[in-house]
């Protein structure tokens, strides 16, 4: 399934309901036609504000700060590098104020692209582990896998089920060592997260699927996410 095809599973439920009701009430004011007109046009709009408010929707939520070229040069020069070796559009980068270890990509198209990264993760990673963790984030912005995540961030996560593929955090691994070429680094990486924690304060729920790894207290090993150990022993093997 494409990112494209799943961003609309994503957005299915956000939309059908609120066309469904449009359509039935146009119907029994003003006939079939002009429910059937009503019924599209506020299914077109409805999809139209997913994509557009999902970006917008994401910044707020994290919070943070932009990343200052020179304040956080080691940040800005990895995601340069990476950014370069991928064939993406340099996203813009945000720091988030967090003890906790983590990061996140998200974005409707690589030219609204946006990491977000931790302040936590910044101190308490070394360089090539930052860029290990950094590539995950990038490699899927080439895929194309922040389109449907964001627009689940959009729709307050109503069609999770059908956005989020069940390996998702695998082939986000896999993506990230395929750019890197170095499996250890990411694996060192995440064994750091799991020993100092990854927990962001105040994120909501429906946008916690976007973070390496969930960024609430007591979630790590919630359905859909592959629990840490399992991800640095996959790496392990490579």
């Amino acid at each position: 399934m494409t990112p494209g095809t799943r961003a609309v599973r994503a957005a299915a439920p956000f939309v059908a309901i609120p066309a469904l009701v449009a359509g039935v009430v146009a119907v029994a004011v003003a006939g079939p036609l002009v429910g059937v007109i009503a019924l599209v046009v506020v299914a077109l709009v409805l999809a139209a504000w997913c994509r557009v408010a999902g970006d917008s929707r994401v910044l707020a939520g994290i919070g943070g700060r932009d990343a200052d070229p020179k304040l956080d040069a080691r940040l800005w020069n990895l995601v340069e590098g990476l950014s370069i070796s991928a064939g993406v559009r340099q996203p813009r980068l945000r720091v988030i104020d967090s003890p906790g270890l983590n990061a996140l990509a998200a974005g409707t198209s690589s030219a609204h692209a946006v990491v977000g990264v931790t302040s936590g993760l910044l101190t308490g990673l070394d360089r090539i582990e930052l860029e290990a963790v950094l590539a995950e984030e990038v490699a899927q912005i080439r895929r194309n896998d922040t389109l449907p995540a964001t627009v689940l961030a959009a729709t307050f996560g109503l069609g999770r089920g059908s956005a989020l593929p069940v390996d998702r955090d695998a082939r986000a691994d896999q993506a990230a060592v395929e750019l890197t070429r170095y499996p250890p680094a990411l694996a060192a990486a995440l064994e750091k997260i799991e020993a100092k924690g990854s927990v962001v304060e105040g994120q909501p729920s429906y946008m916690a699927h976007l973070w390496l790894t969930d960024p609430r207290r007591g979630k790590a090993g919630e359905r859909g996410r592959l629990p840490l150990r399992d991800r640095i022993e996959a790496l392990r093997e490579l």
